[in-house]
This record gives C-alpha cells, structure tokens and sequence, in this order.
C-alpha cells in the first residue's frame, strides 16, 4: 500500500443483510435492505438504513446497461435502496462491507454499482470464515449456531434490522478475540483471512476521492 490508513480503527464497517423471496422459476430478488455502520470493530452505530424492496414482476426482461449520466432509480427498486446506503458512505475514511458468506451481497452491489460506486469498491469480509478461524467446530455451523455460540439470544420475533445487529456483534466478538490472539491488527490481515476486493469500478461511474482514501488493499 503507498499509505496506511486501515488501522481497524479508522475502518467503516458496513453490515449488509438482505432478505429475499424466490418465485417459481426465477432467480430470488431481494424485497428488503438493511445496512447497519460501525466504525471500527466496536458496537456503537454510526449509521442505519432500512428499505423495502419491490422485486420486478416475473418475466420482466434484465434492465439494459447503465449509462452515464446515471438516471435516477425507481423508487422502491433495490437500486434506490442501495443509492440511499451509498449516500451515507464517507468519502473521507476507508470502508468494508461485512455479510455472512457474502456471494449475493456481492453480487448484488456489483450489479448495482452506477448507483452505489464507492459501496461496491468496498472489500467484503465474511464473518462466518472469520468466526471459523477464530473458535473452529468439527463441523461447520449456520449462522444461528454462530450466534448461540457467541451468546447471543435469538428472539422468537427476529426482524431483518435485528439480523444485522446480530451479524455486528458477531462480527465484533470475533474480530476483537482474532486481536487478542494476535491474528490479525489491520483490515489487509482481515481481508486476508476471509475477504474478498472488488475489480475496479469504471471510472465514468467512480465520483472523485482524496488521493489516500478507498486505495487499493493490495499493490
């Protein structure tokens, strides 16, 4: 890295949960979006955001390529959504998304990039690999299990919002026991461990930022 500035405590945390609905034949849309922000690897929330999600109806062609200028999305579509979390994001500190394996939040933000640019330049850290590291199982174990294991109370009337709160405080129990252990000290250690770093976002979709912020993980 040309400058170091992801010190775990100079790091935006982005919890990132979707829920999502599968009709016959057709891949599952998402109908709802929580986003839930802490900076460093603590448990005092910068920021939420909560939005439901009107999936296309089923047989509705994929929407064409997006253009610059970027047109401003539907309301209630999961482009809004995502416009609204990418508001929130800094321009003036590095950010991580946190999901819970990750491949459809992945896939999701990258899809919806015009409208989430710094987002989707954001690497993502997957809390179930990190959690495996730090206390393994001799078998793997869904994310429930994770959080009785970690103490934490499922209640009989989980929301979403409470799934991300859960996800944070898992995150931050394993984050600070890897710490402790000295497993890790950086966000690099962390990606490292259980992270993946996006391809370049195209540059016509990317707004401006200080030269020393969202660089590259890795040279």
């Amino acid at each position: 890295m040309a400058r170091d500035t992801s010190a775990m405590s100079d790091v935006c945390f982005v919890g990132l949960r979707l829920r999502l609905e599968t009709r016959s034949g057709h891949r599952p849309e998402p109908v709802e979006l929580n986003a839930l922000a802490r900076r460093g690897a603590t448990e005092v929330t910068a920021w939420s955001v909560h939005n439901a999600v009107v999936p296309p109806e089923p047989g509705t062609p994929p929407p064409p390529p997006v253009k610059t200028p970027v047109p401003e999305p539907a309301a209630g579509s999961l482009a809004a959504a995502f416009a609204e979390v990418e508001r929130r994001v800094g321009r003036e500190e590095p950010h991580a998304l946190v999901a819970t394996h990750g491949f459809i939040e992945k896939t999701l933000v990258w899809e919806q990039r015009p409208y989430c640019p710094r987002l989707a330049s954001c690497p993502l850290l997957d809390v179930m690999a990190l959690a495996a590291i730090v206390q393994p199982t001799a078998t793997p174990l869904g994310f429930d299990a994770r959080l009785r294991l970690a103490g934490i109370e499922i209640p009989p009337d989980r929301s979403l919002s409470w799934d991300t709160d859960a996800m944070m405080r898992l995150f931050h129990t394993v984050v600070s026991a890897g710490v402790a252990a000295g497993r890790w000290s950086s966000l690099e250690d962390l990606v490292r461990a259980a992270g993946s770093v996006p391809p370049p976002i195209e540059p016509e979709f990317m707004p401006e930022l200080p030269v020393d912020v969202q660089e590259s993980l890795f040279d």
